[in-house]
This record gives structure tokens, C-alpha cells and sequence, in this order.
């Protein structure tokens, strides 16, 4: 009866509008992307919007034709899922805002935010369309936030130029063992999970468990979040050496991307941003603030935290109610708002490129 009831709502259940119109595609030089001049549906969890894709592959406001060469200055925004804001109305969105805010004085903002980016696939995407393609633009703003350290483990630059990805990353010399535990998880999520409605959920929720408090190396690739990762501001653990080694690859990745910009004459502005734990660990500065201060210093880039926009005086429950998701790290519209509004203060200088083209 379980496995039949679970096969007659397979039959029977609408499926996605995203399955139908997929926007996410494989690419072969940074791995992943979006398919160009698409429409469709993105979903995560209970959250959904519209979505559109113009002729570059990068999130839009609708289906267009993007000119490699434009008479009016362009800010290129580029970040992981924070910036791309899928499930969000794009006209809600941080980006979004900022670009119709900055529509009135002839600025031109366009979106290279993937979810899942870290520098390494940024560096690869932007040598793509500012070398390869030929686009123009006159800033790179880039949008990097605590879960870049782990990505980093996780895709590099094969001897070819192009980004690949890195099985079970700082782990693999556990990889035979932690393919053991995959073998059997993907197995009963796959054959079972699937299949039936009680059973199912019974396993899925012992799989979670094992998964969280018996993995060999403490860490998961898709159920858990790994605190030495997502906390690593904050993190005094075992793994307190993957952080330095994470932080160190992360920092030289972004000296070549700081590099080859320069070399192309196109200034970077880098901006960090909180998550809701580094919201409740309340410190001022953050180490994010002062490694990446640090860092933009060094290297000549602008520097806007935004840490300070949610990290003060407010307790720290009610900014994370306000303006992110309920049980999730990312921004809800609210909080999208308040990004924008940091941005597009004068003081910051995202408005104001340092100089147009021709």
C-alpha cells in the first residue's frame, strides 16, 4: 500500500514548470550556468519566482539582447546564489534594485551571479565574457560571503582553463570510504526514498542522522553543513586547518581575478556580507571584515562590508527574522531591499564608476 500510494502521486503530480524549462545547464568552461535567452521557474524549497535569462547566459530583467559594446557606462554584479537571488522577483532583488535605480542616469547593471560560484568559477566566467566574448563594462562588483572558502575545496582550474570539479574536495584522502557511504545513501534515497511515502520518510530521516553524527571525516557532501566551512569566522575545531588552507587558496584565486582585470584596465569593487550565525556572533569587526579589508588594501581594490548594515545595535534575532529567510541563510525581499540601499549609498561608489567607455 505504501509503495502504491507513493507510484499513483508520481503518476499523477504537476510537475515543476522548471523541469519542463530547465534554466540551469552544465557548461563546459565553468561547469555550471544558465541557458541563454531562457524563461522558466526557479525554485528552492517554498520560495519561487520567474526567471528570465538574456543573450549572455546571466539573470535579466527579461529575454534581451546584451551588446558586447554599449555608449553608456555598465557595473557587472557577479556572486554565488546571494547574488543571483533566483527564487526572488528580479525586480525585488538587490540587483534588480540597484539597476533600476541607476537606470535614470544611463548605468547599465547586468548580473554574472550562479549559485554555487566561488572565485575560482568567477575568475574563469569573467575572463569568458570580458576577454573571450569581448563584453564591456566598467566595474566588476563582486559579492563574497563565508561559504566561498568551502566552494573553493571544491572546483579549481584544470590545465585546460577550465573549472572543474574536485571530488569530495579537502577529503579525498578519504575518498574511498566516503564513496562506500555515498554507494549505500544514494542507493536508499534512490530505490527507496523515492518509492515509498512512510518507509521513505523514515529512511530518508535515518540516512540524515548517520549521515550528520557517523561520517567518517564529520562532514557530508549534500545533507550537513559543515561548521568549520560556514562558520570559519568564528570556528575552533579539528578542521581549524582546512580554514587556513581554505582562506589561503580563496585569497590567491582572488589576486589573479583582481590581476586579469587589471590587466584588462576594469576596476574591482569587493563586497562582503553576513550570514545569520556571523549576525548572532555580533563581532565588530568580523574576521571577514578584517581578512578581506585587509586583502582589498593589498591589492587595490574598493571594499564595502555590508556587515554593519546587519550587525548593531538591533538584537540579533529580530534583524534575522527581518530580513532573512525563516531556517535558511539567504536574504528574503526585505533584506534584498536593505543591500540595495547600502549599495546605492554615495559613500559607496557602486554608483559612480571610475570612468565610462566611448
Amino acid at each position: 500500500m505504501d509503495f502504491g500510494v507513493r507510484q499513483i502521486y508520481l503518476k499523477i503530480r504537476k510537475k515543476p514548470f522548471q523541469d519542463i524549462y530547465p534554466l540551469r545547464i552544465a557548461d563546459e568552461s565553468f561547469h555550471h550556468g544558465i541557458k541563454p535567452n531562457s524563461q522558466g521557474v526557479d525554485v528552492f524549497g517554498p520560495h519561487s519566482a520567474t526567471y528570465y535569462s538574456n543573450s549572455l547566459g546571466l539573470r535579466d530583467e527579461k529575454i534581451r539582447d546584451v551588446p558586447l559594446v554599449a555608449d553608456h557606462p555598465r557595473i557587472l554584479f557577479i556572486g554565488d546564489s546571494f547574488t543571483e537571488a533566483g527564487p526572488i522577483p528580479w525586480e525585488k532583488t538587490f540587483v534588480g534594485r540597484v539597476a533600476r535605480a541607476l537606470q535614470p542616469k544611463g548605468i547599465e547593471v547586468l548580473n554574472a551571479g550562479v549559485a554555487s560560484y566561488c572565485p575560482t568559477t568567477e575568475r574563469v566566467k569573467l575572463r569568458q565574457l570580458l576577454q573571450a566574448k569581448g563584453l564591456k563594462v566598467d566595474r566588476v562588483v563582486l559579492c563574497l560571503d563565508i561559504s566561498d572558502l568551502r566552494d573553493e575545496f571544491y572546483y579549481e582550474e584544470g590545465p585546460d582553463g577550465k573549472v572543474r570539479q574536485v571530488p569530495y574536495g579537502p577529503f579525498a584522502a578519504e575518498a574511498e570510504k566516503l564513496q562506500q557511504i555515498d554507494g549505500v545513501c544514494n542507493w536508499l534515497e534512490t530505490h527507496v526514498e523515492k518509492n515509498f511515502v512512510i518507509i521513505g520518510a523514515i529512511v530518508r530521516n535515518a540516512r540524515l542522522q548517520w549521515r550528520r553524527h557517523a561520517s567518517p571525516t564529520g562532514v557530508t557532501e549534500h545533507d550537513a553543513i559543515p561548521e568549520w566551512a560556514y562558520n570559519w569566522a568564528d570556528y575552533r575545531g579539528k578542521h581549524e586547518n582546512l580554514v587556513e588552507k581554505g582562506l589561503g587558496k580563496i585569497k590567491r584565486e582572488m589576486t589573479r581575478l583582481a590581476g586579469e582585470l587589471r590587466e584588462i584596465g576594469v576596476p574591482l569593487t569587493l563586497v562582503v556580507y553576513p550570514w545569520p550565525q556571523q549576525v548572532r556572533a555580533g563581532a565588530k569587526p568580523s574576521r571577514v571584515e578584517k581578512e578581506w579589508g585587509a586583502w582589498s588594501q593589498e591589492n587595490g581594490t574598493q571594499f564595502i562590508s555590508l556587515f554593519p548594515v546587519f550587525v548593531n545595535d538591533s538584537p540579533a534575532e529580530e534583524v534575522i527574522a527581518m530580513y532573512y529567510w525563516k531556517n535558511d541563510a539567504h536574504w528574503n525581499e526585505e533584506g534584498h531591499r536593505l543591500v540595495a540601499e547600502a549599495l546605492l549609498n554615495p559613500s559607496s561608489g557602486v554608483a559612480l564608476p571610475s570612468r565610462t567607455r566611448p
